[in-house]
């Protein structure tokens, strides 16, 4: 990536675009044919033998200037500004040279830095302690190039001067000693500048690219969540209206980690602003940053403990790709932790370079790790991604059939038969181990009865029992073709047998009713679903709302056949005291729920109640009442068809 060039900043100007990365230094190769001449120990003239020193010994500053394009488009440097003629800087007399400095002629006619090239072994030695870690450095070649505006050398001025005077050696600490007083010379009014702004913790937007060091942390808000990056580089752009910023971060892909590409950008502003207040920080410019390095540590940490599939509790903002942008809003709901399966309905929008990191994270890989986790959310029914610091683990209910209206003596004969189903410590191998795999390897209910009975909160209720997610999977949303069918079930029995969950296929009337040869799409679903349940392993409820007939294939697959009968006042009654729960019910009178269970309500819809009175509440600053109930009622009159509230 190439650099522009930069004139010297001064203030109150604004500089031409630089590009920071790679801020690489350039090979110098004594034996490159556009130079046109090669390594030599002597120079022979007139049978006479003239010496040079060995190759960056001596320690004098060679002065090169550029000159004007050949024939084949090649710029010789000459040691003669005026005159330029093409004597090549890379003869003997040259390569003996500690260092060379290049210079070009300027917009006004005089002559500026253009580069450096150091030959020396002894600076070599020492500037490759200083640019230790410094991306697209080396000093291991004869001749290495670094150009204006010296970049690398502003962002470790401090390191170099510290090495200069530890240099105990005579003729290393000549050679160093000459290359610092060149570039002093050279840097002196930008390190100083850069020196004044950063004591007050201030900064101007021309000197942004100082205090932006390749390799190093940088820091910056996303999604509301503050975020840690490793910097490869930055840019003016060509306009100077904004700073580009090139980072990468780590993140997970469902099988490895590895490394992702970010980018961000700081809008150019005028004079000097809080460096602190910048949309993106070097991290050492932080207030706090051992405190804060502690922390997305340990968050980067937690996250890792996360790859894999995860049940977990969230309350946190959800991200969610709508029209191919990041939609977020407040859940509060059990989710399933699945990058794998998550990116496969979201590949268009990943990509990274994957270094296998399967043992642990290293602490610089924990703090520069994304908060980001990627899963499903059941009650949204939506693939979405989460932050991390938003999880946590899921507080089982003991006794989850309290809540639940199912008809007398139903109640009993399904707890046994759950509490039967999970007593083996895997389902799928102890549980089927006698059972050939053809004649069906799955525990099948089938729930009958009209809506807002309980036949979700029943299927809930042994998810609950059993610690695992409940899937819901709405018949209506699998296609209208079998092919489609066959395709949405099949993906969906995977995520089920991936996550252990129990799957509910709601709305399952068009698979169970009793086949009409007068229907024959309808037949075909039936038989998908059929052939794909021979391979199903687990517990699987089908709700159906209103079938008169059953289809007799499906009859002998169903273990448990639960019919709901429309609810009774004593029902609602219940229903509305466990929705209150135990502290709200007290605010009500005995009247109050009898009047509430009076009304012929199903319990999705006395749920509904209860969610938006208990919102209205909040909003007003008072515990829920009855009258908050009977307020939300009136609004929703025209929707329900409720005459007496």
């Amino acid at each position: 990536m190439p650099m522009r060039r930069m004139n010297r900043v001064s203030k109150g100007k604004r500089p031409p675009p630089l590009r920071l990365p790679p801020f690489s230094s350039r090979l110098f190769d004594p034996d490159q044919t556009v130079i046109g001449i090669h390594k030599q120990d002597t120079i022979s003239d007139d049978s006479k033998s003239v010496q040079f020193s060995p190759a960056g010994s001596v320690c004098k500053t060679l002065n090169f200037y550029h000159t004007n394009p050949d024939d084949n488009d090649n710029t010789p440097w000459t040691k003669e500004p005026q005159a330029m003629t093409v004597e090549p800087e890379q003869t003997p007399v040259s390569l003996q040279h500690a260092f060379l400095v290049r210079k070009v002629k300027c917009d006004s006619g005089g002559l500026e830095f253009s580069s450096i090239v150091v030959q020396s072994v002894h600076l070599k030695r020492v500037l490759a302690r200083v640019m230790d870690g410094y991306p697209g450095i080396s000093m291991s070649h004869e001749g290495v190039e670094f150009s204006k505006p010296f970049v690398p050398f502003i962002h470790r001025w401090k390191i170099f001067a510290e090495a200069r005077g530890k240099e105990s050696e005579a003729e290393a600490k000549a050679h160093v000693d000459s290359l610092y007083e060149v570039l002093s010379t050279e840097l002196n009014d930008v390190i100083t500048r850069k020196n004044d702004l950063v004591l007050y913790n201030v900064i101007t937007f021309n000197m942004l690219w100082t205090i932006f060091e390749p390799g190093h942390i940088i820091l910056s808000i996303v999604n509301g969540c503050e975020r840690a990056f490793r910097l490869e580089g930055g840019e003016y752009t060509s306009d100077s209206k904004e700073f580009k910023i090139y980072a990468i971060y780590i993140d997970y892909n469902g099988h490895v980690f590895g490394y992702r590409k970010y980018n961000l950008s700081i809008p150019a502003f005028e004079g000097t602003t809080s460096i602190m207040l910048l949309p993106v920080i070097p991290f050492e410019y932080h207030n706090d940053k051992h405190a804060l390095r502690k922390n997305l540590i340990l968050r980067g940490q937690r996250w890792y403990q996360h790859k894999g599939c995860h049940y977990k509790l969230y309350n946190g903002l959800g991200l969610v790709t709508y029209m191919g942008r990041e939609v977020g809003h407040n859940i509060s709901s059990r989710v399933m932790i699945d990058t794998e399966t998550y990116l496969a309905f979201h590949s268009e929008k990943f990509s990274m370079e994957l270094e296998d990191i399967s043992e642990s994270l290293a602490d610089e890989q924990s703090l520069i790790a994304t908060p980001i986790l990627r899963g499903y959310s059941p009650d949204d029914r939506k693939w979405m991604e989460f932050f991390v610091n938003g999880m946590s683990d899921i507080i089982w209910n003991p006794r989850p059939f309290t809540s639940l209206v199912l008809p007398d003596g139903i109640e009993e004969d399904l707890k046994d038969l759950v509490l039967a189903f999970t007593s083996s410590q895997s389902a799928k191998s102890e549980f089927f181990d006698n059972v050939p795999q053809r004649e069906g390897r799955s525990v099948t209910m089938l729930l009958h009865g009209p809506p807002g009975v309980g036949k979700t909160l029943t299927a809930e209720c042994v998810a609950e029992v059993m610690k695992v997610p409940l899937y819901v999977l709405s018949a209506r949303a699998l296609g209208t073709t079998a092919v489609q069918v066959e395709e949405s079930l099949q993906f969906a029995l995977h995520r089920v047998d991936k996550w252990g969950a129990v799957l509910l296929i709601d709305d399952a009337d068009i698979f169970i009713q009793e086949r009409n040869p007068s229907y024959l799409q309808n037949n075909e679903l039936s038989y998908v679903l059929l052939t794909l349940l021979e391979y199903y392993e687990g517990v699987l409820f089908l709700a159906s709302n209103g079938v008169e007939t059953i289809d007799p294939a499906f009859e002998t697959r169903v273990d448990v056949h639960i019919h709901y009968p429309e609810l009774d006042d004593e029902s609602r009654r219940h229903i509305w005291k466990c929705l209150l729960g135990e502290t709200e019910k007290e605010l009500f009178s005995k009247y109050e729920l009898r009047d509430l269970a009076g009304r012929e309500l199903n319990g999705r819809q006395i749920k509904k109640l209860v969610k938006s009175a208990r919102t209205l509440a909040r909003y007003q600053g008072t515990k829920l009442s009855y009258e908050h109930i009977l307020t939300v009622m009136k609004l929703v009159h025209p929707a329900y068809g409720w005459t007496d509230c």
